[in-house]
């Protein structure tokens, strides 16, 4: 008789826990999702961690402070590829191994303009500069222009201007 009610009492407190959904897969779960937390979180922060041209800043160590729920360290990794520049933050899971299939793993990316950034930024000002003489120049000959064609029109018998004549005289 005993046996019997310590049997049936364990089946009883083993239907608990699968109602209760206190299984042993809900560790495993809740550890995933705080893993995903955890390296999203992180390169969210490392993703806004740029230089004025795009570069990411980069940690000294591949190896994050930060440990997943499992608690070996985080670890980043970063490429760059033409213009972009990827950085990856990765948890090596429940298994401990690194680029597995149970790997938590979060993607960022960004535009990197090293070089061209800089060549823009530094020309930028010589730029404008040139472009704004341009069109001072331009509007300083087309306003004498406009002055020598009004004085050609209220006096036709006075000889044009230096510059106007010389002009007139390598058309004929």
């Amino acid at each position: 008789m005993i046996g019997k009610l310590h049997g049936r009492l364990w089946l009883l407190a083993g239907a608990a826990l699968v109602l209760t959904g206190c299984t042993s897969e809900m560790p495993k779960r809740q550890r995933m999702e705080a893993a995903r937390a955890q390296v999203n979180r992180c390169a969210d922060q490392l993703d806004a961690q740029t230089t004025e041209t795009g570069v990411y800043v980069r940690p000294s160590k591949e190896q994050l402070e930060e440990t997943d729920p499992w608690g070996r360290p985080l670890t980043v990794s970063y490429t760059r590829d033409g213009l972009s520049e990827t950085l990856v933050v990765r948890s090596a899971g429940p298994d401990g191994k690194s680029h597995t299939a149970d790997d938590v793993t979060a993607q960022r990316m960004a535009a990197n303009l090293k070089g061209i950034g800089e060549g823009v930024k530094k020309n930028v000002a010589t730029v404008a500069e040139e472009a704004s003489k341009g069109a001072v120049r331009g509007i300083i000959q087309g306003v004498k222009e406009a002055v020598q064609d009004a004085r050609a029109k209220e006096s036709p018998e006075q000889e044009p201007a230096d510059d106007v004549k010389g002009q007139k005289e390598e058309k004929r």
